[in-house]
């Protein structure tokens, strides 16, 4: 098994209920290893350091050859789109900027969720979101969502 499925298969294994993998990502040809968690709360650096403590003896056990890795644990952050169904209920209220299949995109604040979709609230230029008009965008027609930060 390589590295990154060793990972993959080790974080899912260690990782308490309330956390979830989203992504475990080695740039082509880098030793660095970096592995995302998210969770219904959010993430803790104490979460972090937990799940490393808990791959690096892991490692430990294992040889993966004269190569060394360096890998950290992290959550995706805010410039991070959204790759996993569960990572959306803790950013309704926030702005989303989601790209559809078909190349075009919606910007609007995320209202709420089913299994099948997101509702978003569309921005009006002289009212904003007040008595906004809604949006239903399916999970399946979502190439990519990601929160927009304002710092208004």
């Amino acid at each position: 098994m390589d590295i990154i499925s060793q990972l993959t298969e080790w974080s899912q294994a260690l990782l308490p209920e309330h956390l979830f993998l989203v992504e475990v990502e080695q740039k082509q040809g880098a030793k660095k290893i970096s592995v995302y968690i998210d969770g219904d709360k959010g993430v803790t650096i104490e979460d972090c350091r937990l799940l490393a403590k808990g791959l690096n003896a892991k490692l430990d056990e294992l040889d993966y050859g004269t190569e060394a890795y360096m890998f950290e644990v992290s959550s995706p952050g805010t410039d991070r789109p959204l790759k996993l169904k569960r990572q959306y209920p803790q950013h309704i209220g926030r702005e989303l900027l989601v790209k559809l299949t078909g190349n075009n995109e919606i910007l609007g604040k995320f209202d709420s969720m089913t299994e099948d979709g997101v509702t978003l609230l569309l921005k009006d230029k002289k009212k904003g979101y007040k008595d906004a008009p809604e949006k239903e965008v399916a999970f399946a027609e979502i190439a990519q969502a990601s929160v927009q930060i304002s710092f208004k």
